[in-house]
């Protein structure tokens, strides 16, 4: 079954971190990685851009929109995600719960219930 781990944080939750604490963090999620990577259930993982960044697509009245920067300022914001392919659930938020992302945010793990490829 596939999942997908959604790490969420709120920006305010690095701003006072210092430069050597960010390079441990960045260092305990590719060990992370890795460890997904040996067990052979990781799919697909990435780190997202800044949220500022994003863009919006939606429908109004019929028309197509755009809106730029659609993150609001102290959100909870999507940084990263994973897709793994385990038995279930309980290996899926073992998984999660593992993730050192889950110390400093959260991580939302939901089923793939359907995909085309």
């Amino acid at each position: 079954m596939k999942y997908l781990l959604l790490c969420q944080t709120k920006p305010a939750s690095f701003a006072d971190v210092p430069e050597s604490a960010m390079q441990e963090i960045m260092g305990s999620m590719m060990a992370f990685n890795q460890q997904l990577i040996q067990a052979g259930v990781l799919l697909a993982a990435g780190q997202l851009a800044p949220a500022e960044t994003a863009q919006r697509v939606y429908a109004e009245k019929g028309r197509i929109k755009t809106q730029e920067g659609f993150a609001l300022e102290g959100d909870t914001q999507i940084g990263g995600y994973y897709l793994i392919d385990v038995p279930g659930e309980p290996e899926a938020t073992g998984w999660a719960a593992k993730c050192p992302a889950a110390q400093f945010g959260s991580l939302e793990v939901r089923q793939v219930a359907y995909s085309p490829v």
